[in-house]
């Protein structure tokens, strides 16, 4: 069976490296283009003091401030990633996942960067903090509140880091399960993970989407009600290995090119943008531009955009950027020289973010990534990252 990494449409993807890997490109430029999309968001929201009357009022204005939407990209993007290897394993005689490299990836990857914002943070701008800070905060447990302000008193963005670990956790049981029950199967793989997924869609709409009262940020900032999110990456293993047995025939004409695909996820991005309410739909757009980077279409000048390395390093940054944007921004935000406007704002701290992000990535987080390659390539590492290391170009590259 010839694997998906083979076809000519795929085979020279450029890439680019992390701590002595190589990534694709486009996965990597998915990551930068979430992770700026929430810093945009934070950067429009703090220029106006988050006031609806003009953060709200009209779509541009509403797109600016969703780019913090973006967070749902990233789950897509673990979904699809974390979950290649055991899909590959179970319904496509793939090699065994290592859960103990797994495991061990997962805790150099998240942990060393996630420590060292919370010390730093809570040192610099908590006054030392409070041992109950200290203890919430070091044990991943910021999430169990019903007092959304704490969720978010240290770092507003780390409640995210919570669900990607529980997800990190539950995924070898989740795919274990799938399995089973599938016996084999790719549609009724499918059929399972899609009632999970909505079983998740169903508690979100009820408890977020639909109620007006408070955020419960124990149920809302939760993998069981976020898990929608990584079904859509989830959805698109399955629908590659499908297409890697039959190639679907409705796929022609203009659905053959990846850039057919964007603009279809642009539409569900609008809709999302236009009334929050439908925040779910972050779903679908998250599969369908994932899909246009991994899927074997052909590609235009919007995917070959993705295919810039200079965008792509910023994805390899991301996390880095991502942890650190929202303490730099409130941290400016305090003092009496912040920029009064969006674009004085934006230019001001775009290169400091940046900056800190390539010291945080170079200093904080590549030490720890290169461990991975002291303990060798597991089956879940080169399942997973022959979507990220072609192995023409690693060839080449050594």
């Amino acid at each position: 069976m010839q694997a998906v990494e083979d076809s000519p449409l795929l085979e020279d993807r450029p890439v680019v490296e992390q701590a002595g890997e190589l990534r694709s490109a486009r996965i990597e430029s998915l990551r930068a283009v979430a992770a700026l999309a929430v810093y945009i968001g934070h950067v429009f929201g703090q220029a106006y003091a988050y006031d609806p009357a003009r953060t709200l009022d009209t779509l541009p204005h509403r797109t600016l401030l969703g780019g913090g939407f973006g967070v749902y990209l990233f789950f897509a993007l673990s979904g699809y990633l974390l979950f290649l290897p055991f899909a590959r394993r179970d319904f496509d005689d793939g090699p065994a996942v290592d859960y103990r490299r797994y495991a061990q990836n997962r805790v150099v990857r998240i942990l060393p960067l996630y420590f060292a914002v919370v010390v730093v943070l809570l040192l610099a701008t908590e006054s030392g903090g409070t041992l109950k800070q200290w203890l919430t905060w070091l044990t991943f447990s910021e999430n169990f509140t019903s007092d959304r302000s704490q969720v978010t008193d240290v770092n507003g963005v780390m409640w995210s880091l919570v669900i990607e670990m529980h997800f990190y956790l539950l995924l070898p049981f989740i795919a274990f399960a799938l399995a089973r029950l599938a016996r084999g199967s790719l549609g009724r793989a499918a059929v399972l993970l899609g009632a999970l997924g909505l079983a998740s869609f169903v508690l979100r709409y009820v408890t977020f989407y639909e109620d007006s009262g408070p955020v419960d940020p124990t149920v809302d900032y939760s993998l069981p009600s976020t898990f929608m999110f990584f079904v859509a990456g989830m959805a698109v293993v399955l629908a590659r290995l499908a297409w890697q047995r039959h190639p679907p025939r409705f796929v022609r004409g203009p659905l053959a090119w990846a850039e057919t695909w964007i603009v279809a996820s642009l539409v569900f991005w609008v809709l999302v943008f236009d009334d929050y309410s439908h925040g779910y739909l972050a779903a679908i757009a998250s599969a369908l531009l994932l899909a246009a980077c991994v899927m074997p279409l052909r590609t235009g000048p919007v995917v070959r955009l993705l295919e810039w390395r200079v965008l792509a390093f910023v994805g390899v940054a991301s996390y880095s950027f991502y942890m650190w944007h929202l303490p730099i921004l409130e941290q400016i935000g305090e003092t009496s020289w912040k920029p009064d406007s969006f674009p004085g704002l934006l230019l001001l701290t775009l290169p400091l973010c940046l900056a800190v992000a390539i010291v945080s990535y170079r200093f904080i987080e590549a030490p720890f990534l290169r461990l991975r390659r002291r303990w060798g390539a597991t089956a879940a590492r080169q399942t997973a990252s022959s979507e990220e290391q072609p192995a023409r170009r690693e060839a080449a590259a050594h």
